[in-house]
């Protein structure tokens, strides 16, 4: 029953970012959640938006209404005195050469980018969340690794001091055994701090406390998987097209624009029988307009502000393809870590064995007093050397999954298990 309530809790605390022990999934939701850097993009999103939805209504009729009052002095038959009118005036653009089509574009094409950045600002807070996670777990196998010499340093300090006192060693070997062992306390201490440093950015950017990791990875990736463009290649196109399309609207400003209006007055006067009698001053008022207006000549400045927009969206064109070639070289040089990585495992499985054995033999044979406490610590130096490298590549091999799925333009968090 203990087991199942706190399965409970973990849950509960978990959902309100106060959880004891999390996974990389936790985390990951948490920054999604929680961060407020990524909300910001989200509004940033929302406005590009609703600056879409604006300019789509451009193509609605307008209506405007109003009032005018007018005191004339001196007054006469046609100019009374005090004039009130009220009106309406309705308004289309028949055409317009395609400059708000052009706008919409462009404002869909903004819209987009805002989403690319929002992604591709997620992507990179997840692989750097990914990232230190793993490297949280390297400094806490490192960890073991000292405390573990630590306990052996300790163990052999007190021993040799039993020996000093029965005259079979000197107080020289005790210090020796001291000295190292201070050395490695001062490493426990300083990686001790490290994995402090790392949890405080983790929790900052998640907004989930914590106190343990739990174990998570990444699968094993296909070293062939599709490359998907970078959210930094979509962002650049679709500016491009973007500023591309603003230089259309500029553009249609030498086609003929046609607009038709419709304006509805009402007029008051402040003397009702003068307005009547005088057959000169109207009641109300209805007039109908199509203006069609045609830009023939203007020195040339509308072609070349279209141009200066065509060449900014030339320059970003040229940018994309950089960012495409740079993803590439990325992406080649990500399969190449996985791969040196897999041998590093190797190659380190085999040098942990080999230190092991050896430690063993200098222990037993150390004991025996047939070596000295040189030899000992040498053996112990370079099986902790060994057992680190060894834990050190196992995480370096799950850091270098992120970044070859990163590369590839997917997002890491998907491939957790």
């Amino acid at each position: 029953m203990k087991k199942i309530y706190s399965l409970g809790c973990y849950i509960f605390l978990a959902a309100f970012a106060n959880a004891q022990e999390v996974g990389l999934d936790d985390l990951l939701g948490g920054m999604m959640q929680n961060n407020q850097t990524l909300r910001s993009y989200n509004y940033q999103a929302l406005s590009k938006e609703q600056e879409l939805e604006s300019q789509k209504r451009s193509f609605f009729p307008t209506l405007d209404i109003g009032a005018t009052y007018i005191n004339s002095n001196p007054a006469n038959m046609i100019s009374p005195k005090e004039t009130k009118s009220i009106y309406g005036v309705a308004s289309l653009d028949i055409y317009d050469g395609g400059k708000k089509s052009s706008l919409v574009r462009s404002k869909s094409f903004d819209y987009k980018v805002s989403l690319y950045e929002k992604d591709a600002f997620s992507k990179n807070m997840t692989l750097d969340i990914v990232q230190r996670y793993f490297l949280i777990q390297k400094l806490q196998s490192n960890l073991l690794v000292l405390q573990m010499k630590s306990s052996e340093l300790g163990y052999q300090i007190k021993r040799a001091k039993s020996f000093v006192k029965a005259g079979f060693m000197t107080q020289d070997d005790i210090d020796k055994f001291q000295a190292s062992y201070d050395e490695n306390d001062f490493n426990i201490e300083n990686t001790l701090f490290s994995i402090d440093e790392q949890k405080e950015y983790i929790q900052r950017e998640t907004g989930i406390d914590f106190k343990t990791l739990r174990t998570s990875s990444l699968i094993e990736p296909d070293l062939n998987v599709p490359m998907d463009d970078f959210e930094k290649t979509k962002i650049l196109d679709a500016r491009s097209k973007s500023i591309k399309e603003v230089g259309n609207s500029v553009g249609s400003v030498i086609t003929p624009q046609i607009k038709i209006q419709d304006a509805y007055t009402k007029y008051y006067y402040d003397d009702d029988m003068l307005a009547a009698s005088s057959g000169l001053l109207l009641e109300k008022k209805n007039v109908l307009s199509v203006n069609a207006t045609w830009r023939i000549f203007d020195g040339g400045q509308i072609s070349k502000q279209k141009e200066a927009y065509t060449l900014q969206s030339l320059a970003l064109q040229e940018q994309k393809l950089g960012s495409i070639k740079e993803q590439k070289s990325s992406f080649e040089l990500a399969k190449k870590r996985l791969n040196t990585i897999k041998a590093q495992i190797k190659s380190s499985t085999s040098a942990l064995k080999s230190a092991d054995s050896t430690y063993e033999i200098v222990t037993q044979k150390y004991e025996a007093g047939l070596v000295d406490n040189v030899a000992y610590l040498d053996a112990l130096n370079a099986k902790s050397a060994a057992m680190s490298r060894y834990k050190s590549s196992l995480y370096d091999h799950e850091i270098a999954k992120s970044l070859l799925y990163y590369f590839a333009g997917k997002n890491p968090k998907e491939f957790i298990r």
